[in-house]
């Protein structure tokens, strides 16, 4: 379906028709002309006069189209297996659907004469500035960040393989904030400043030097910055070490805010990291897991779920399962670890993987009372049919929820249980010395983990029994409100009863907030200048009591957990359901709408543009925005 016809059928059709004569008649004096006929195949961006086109066509008003053998090398360039996948409009979806005022042509959004940018949403005012979305009303935020996004020449951005991004944090984020009324369209009034790069291989440094090259000879903002305030998000293993290559960028970004998953501040010889997070300007964001993941891991049946003691499986109610569950790969080549000597692996290649940490856990502890540590963890060995695909997905998910600790250490760099451990609602173990877990040192991950040093491991045994039934319940009760955090819940939908106001992506751009409202603050400090902050990061509105505070997400009722009895179902005070629900305990509820019901996620797995905040709603301008 087009861009188009998908946002035709709506209540907006008419008025949209309208406001399009209006954008029209708004021929501005500001704006550039692009070269003649550019709109027949292409968009005119009006603000810099340049002509975008889709990838089968070049020229200056993309009156060519390309050879066979020349796209079948631009598409080969942009990651596609072949030129027929990199044009079709089936294998390829537009950012944010076009916004209802162009076409969607294979990725690339043909937009109405009048408008431009990636999604359409721009368009010039009268008095030659850009404008967002300016026929539907849109308003910023009254609360920060203001956040502009550089339009960048396509084949920078939109003309990348988005279908193949097997990370697609950075893309998502993207349709999220026209949602949130974080956007601005005048780079004059931001506090933040975007660069929408695709950054998950080292290879990606060239492309982020070249839109730095692009943005600094066309825009003020980094020059008068000195490249302060502008960010990218970058999803590589290794973090900003990976794609910060000085023989592309030289010293370029050394100013630039890195928003990554891995928060390495330290080299090490015995993995070949070398020290890649810098606190005073870079952000460590949860992994964004899919879906499809969270289902199968149990997340959307987990403990951090008021309804979980009334509604789970009664054999899933207690803790009763190993005291530290770990599944997954110990060897960096992938053998089985032997028992009975060290190093235990058969080789040494890879032999840094984890940091060894998951080698001496395993050889260790192996087979501590107690302790469940499966070396082969979920792969094609074990699994060559989908039925026992499942299986040991759903035995992966019981350990999850059934575990009083579960174990969270690295892998080839980031790792992703202490998210899976949190999400499903086990106390993550984390042993990484010297990393950074997401949005430290915002949020304290000792409040709801349990952080051993990796001198400690042989001991790990001892230092999990000296834990208190009274410290492991308060770790229990504050694990919901930390989940919020790690999930991305405005664009996954709702599985543990949250509204999404503190999700993974309302959590970074508070974080960008208050860090643009207290720049000559450290991190560390930051709680403490920024009242709003400190507040949110404990799930509650800045000067909210007792019970509001319960009602957003620190449900004190769960401590009970961690003295041995069920936590009790605690019931939140009445307030509208912000959020769709995924969560199999909200299924037959007339009280709660259920994702399914309002959007057809087979259809495209991560939600509608915007993700599931905005449902079925072509209209981002209405999407909700219930805390704005």
């Amino acid at each position: 379906m087009s861009a188009r016809t998908w946002w035709r059928g709506t209540a907006n059709e008419a008025a949209s028709a309208a406001a399009g004569v209006l954008l029209l008649l708004l021929a501005q004096a500001g704006a550039v002309p692009c070269p003649e006929g550019c709109t027949l195949q292409g968009t005119c961006n009006e603000e810099l006069g340049r002509c975008d086109c889709p990838r089968d066509r070049t020229g200056p008003a993309c009156e060519t189209e390309l050879s066979a053998e020349a796209l079948e090398q631009r598409c080969q360039k942009l990651g596609f297996r072949s030129s027929a996948v990199c044009i079709s409009d089936g294998d390829n979806w537009c950012l944010n659907g076009c916004s209802g005022r162009g076409d969607c042509r294979a990725g690339f959004c043909k937009c109405d004469p009048g408008t431009f940018g990636s999604d359409c949403s721009l368009s010039l005012g009268p008095d030659g500035k850009p404008r967002l979305l300016a026929d539907r009303g849109y308003t910023p935020r009254a609360r920060g960040p203001r956040v502009y996004v550089y339009e960048l020449p396509p084949a920078m951005n939109t003309w990348r393989n988005a279908a193949a991004l097997d990370r697609p944090t950075a893309r998502l984020f993207l349709e999220r904030l026209t949602a949130t009324g974080a956007l601005v369209a005048d780079g004059d009034n931001a506090d933040w400043w975007f660069i929408p790069v695709t950054m998950r291989r080292a290879a990606d440094a060239k492309t982020l030097a070249g839109a730095l090259a692009y943005i600094r000879q066309r825009h003020p903002w980094w020059n008068q910055t000195r490249g302060h305030r502008h960010f990218v998000i970058a999803v590589s293993d290794l973090g900003r070490a990976e794609t910060d290559r000085k023989a592309a960028l030289g010293r370029l970004t050394h100013n630039m805010t890195f928003v990554t998953y891995w928060g390495n501040v330290r080299n090490r010889t015995d993995s070949d990291w070398v020290a890649s997070h810098r606190n005073a300007t870079d952000i460590v964001l949860p992994v964004f897991i899919s879906p499809g993941k969270l289902r199968r891991m149990g997340a959307y049946s987990g403990r951090n779920h008021p309804k979980y003691d009334a509604k789970a499986p009664r054999e899933q109610r207690e803790r009763n399962g190993p005291t530290l569950f770990f599944s997954g790969r110990i060897c960096g080549d992938h053998s089985l670890p032997r028992t009975d000597v060290w190093p235990s692996c058969a080789t040494d290649v890879a032999s840094g993987y984890s940091g060894g940490v998951r080698q001496l856990v395993h050889f260790h502890h192996w087979e501590r009372t107690g302790f469940y540590i499966n070396p082969t963890g979920i792969n094609k060995k074990q699994a060559p049919t989908l039925e026992t695909f499942n299986e040991l997905w759903t035995r992966y998910g019981n350990h999850l929820l059934t575990s009083k600790f579960c174990l969270a250490p690295l892998g080839g760099g980031h790792g992703q249980r202490q998210i899976q451990a949190a999400l499903a609602g086990c106390v993550p173990v984390v042993i990484s010395d010297g990393v950074l877990e997401s949005f430290e040192p915002y949020l304290d991950w000792n409040e709801f983990g349990v952080r051993v040093a990796e001198a400690d491991i042989p001991r790990l045994h001892e230092i999990l029994a000296a834990i208190s039934p009274e410290e492991y319940g308060r770790k229990v009760s504050r694990l919901r409100c930390a989940a919020q955090h790690l999930a991305f819940s405005t664009v996954t939908g709702s599985f543990m009863g949250e509204s999404g106001r503190f999700d993974a992506f309302e959590t970074l751009l508070e974080v960008l907030r208050a860090k643009a409202e207290h720049p000559g603050v450290a991190p560390e400090g930051l709680r403490r200048a920024d009242a709003r902050l400190d507040a949110f990061m404990e799930c509650r509105e800045e000067g909210a009591g007792e019970e509001e505070e319960k009602r957003l997400g620190n449900t004190p009722g769960f401590e009970a957990v961690g003295k041995g009895g069920p936590s009790p179902v605690v019931v939140h005070a009445p307030s509208p359901q912000r959020l769709c629900s995924v969560s199999t305990f909200d299924a037959g509820d007339l009280a709660v709408r259920t994702c399914s019901k309002v959007f057809d996620l087979s259809a495209r797995p991560y939600g509608p543009s915007a993700g599931l905040m905005c449902e079925a709603s072509t209209d981002l301008v209405a999407c909700p925005r219930p805390w704005s």
